[in-house]
């Protein structure tokens, strides 16, 4: 049997998820890495027994035997460089947050398009067996209309993104962009992107018909000195209102004041209500005007990870399941949230 031929363009800590998920599928190859370090590139080939190295992904995608990339490169490289893969020929899979914009994000959709590839944005947390659950839920009706949710994820101070990291192989690097606005850095992209398309993979996808928001930078990594750039957002709360009548409440830090992590979705319906909290999940229902709870100890089903059902789409040629619209919806609330919040207020 051929098997599908797959590169990982950057090395940084995402591609710790995409490459063992790629290595576990059997109809898979994991035929090259890319990343702009020599030493780094060489010493992951030597990890993973890779033989294609490269430090330039427009080389890479010249090799006419890769057939799909994952793009696990920094937010500011996703749409040139998807878009440069999808011209080459390959599918892609893009890592969360599709795009800076919403303007880049519909040009990615229409390279797709054009070249006739798979695209898919990596927003893994929709495949949790937990959010699967409450998406089924939804479509056999237990939640009635559902008319408001709130969403957070809340870290407390001692784990903001740092500016200088150490590798492995003693390597120092930079993961800085995180605060960085311009390159596509900030909390809302980075955490707030997983909550807002899982919440809208729950309620089957409305439209945004308002957003009012404030985004804030109060806190810094220890030992900043004002020597490099830290000016994206922190913490973000933002009001949002859909064409179904949906609202939700968003709150997400980078690192707050508070006791300790916390990463909640609750869903009110008309019928029914969900929490995700703390790692468990609990579903609420109407018995004669009093709430019953049914908290979930197990699962009777099993969810693939975004890698493994982007290679079925692939080898089965059917549509991604995060497709390039639904990631576009969710850079298109991204952007109207940094709209109505204006300046970050420091």
């Amino acid at each position: 049997m051929k098997k599908l031929k797959v590169a990982v363009l950057g090395l940084g800590c995402i591609s710790y998820s995409h490459i063992p998920a790629y290595k576990n599928i059997p109809e898979v190859e994991l035929y090259a890495i890319c990343d702009k370090s020599e030493n780094w590139l060489a010493y992951r080939a030597k990890q993973l027994n890779i033989s294609h190295m490269y430090t330039d992904y427009k080389k890479l995608l010249e090799n006419p035997e890769i057939d799909a990339v994952s793009v696990c490169l920094p937010t500011k490289f996703h749409a040139e460089a998807s878009i440069c893969a999808l011209n080459a020929g390959k599918h892609v899979l893009c890592e969360k947050p599709m795009a800076i914009n919403a303007k880049e994000a519909a040009a990615m959709c229409e390279a797709a398009e054009k070249n006739g590839k798979k695209l898919m944005i990596s927003h893994n947390q929709r495949f949790d067996l937990d959010v699967q659950l409450m998406q089924k839920r939804m479509k056999e009706g237990f939640f009635g209309d559902i008319y408001f949710a709130r969403i957070g994820w809340r870290r407390s101070l001692g784990i903001l993104p740092e500016q200088d990291l150490v590798r492995e192989n003693g390597e120092h690097y930079s993961r800085n962009w995180f605060n960085e606005k311009d390159n596509g850095g900030g909390v809302l992209r980075d955490l707030g992107s997983h909550l807002l398309d899982l919440t809208m993979f729950v309620t089957d996808f409305p439209k945004l018909v308002s957003a009012d928001a404030s985004c804030y930078r109060k806190f810094y990594v220890p030992g900043y000195d004002g020597s490099y750039v830290c000016d994206s957002e922190d913490l973000a709360s933002a009001h949002l209102k859909f064409d179904t009548g949906l609202t939700i409440q968003m709150e997400v830090s980078f690192g707050s004041l508070i006791e300790r992590e916390v990463l909640f979705t609750e869903i009110y319906g008309t019928k029914g209500g969900a929490s995700r909290r703390d790692g468990k999940l609990k579903f609420i229902k109407d018995n004669g005007g009093i709430c019953e709870t049914e908290e979930i100890t197990k699962y009777d089903f099993e969810s693939k990870c975004s890698q493994a059902r982007f290679v079925d789409a692939i080898l089965n040629d059917t549509e991604v399941p995060v497709t390039p619209e639904q990631g576009l919806g969710v850079i298109g609330i991204l952007d109207a949230i940094y709209k109505s919040a204006g300046d970050i207020k420091n």
